[in-house]
């Protein structure tokens, strides 16, 4: 009989804890599933509505600019890929340094949609005139980025 004890507590000994065979098992499968389904949760800037955001970002910022430094200055598209904020002619440096240019990736452009100049008081205008009509900038991919007239106020519509 004491042989069956033995074996008894022998048995209940092994039950507690995991073998370093199992949890590196588990880890590798944790390692292998987080390896595949991580890209798939990563924050991809590229894609259509985050581009249409972007512009809009920029459309409010050119505006702030413009309000800030007491001048007019312009969000000019400078081709179907690529959008400033200019003094009229160049890209400008914003206070931080950073050359305010862009260009749209993924192959997505802006279809339609013309340059604005926000004066000093941040109103948009065409020319020398305030702007009286909404302005809208449509992306390839679908997104549209609309501009109110008179107080410049800049919307994102999927």
């Amino acid at each position: 009989m004491p042989r069956i004890r033995h074996r008894q507590s022998a048995i209940r000994s092994r039950q507690y804890g995991f073998t370093l065979v199992e949890l590196v098992t588990v880890f590798v499968i944790i390692g292998v599933l987080g390896f595949l389904l991580l890209p798939r949760f990563a924050h991809n800037e590229a894609t259509g509505p985050a581009q249409a955001d972007q512009l809009g970002r920029v459309l409010r910022h050119a505006q702030a600019l413009a309000m800030g430094q007491g001048r007019s200055l312009t969000f000019a598209v400078i081709s179907p890929t690529s959008y400033a904020i200019t003094d009229g002619a160049t890209p400008i440096r914003d206070p931080a340094g950073e050359l305010q240019s862009y260009i749209l990736q993924n192959g997505i452009s802006i279809l339609s949609g013309p340059s604005v100049k926000f004066d000093s008081l941040g109103r948009p205008k065409s020319g020398t005139a305030l702007i009286e009509t909404p302005q809208a900038w449509v992306l390839s991919s679908g997104p549209t980025v609309a501009l109110e007239p008179v107080t410049g106020f800049v919307s994102t519509m999927p």
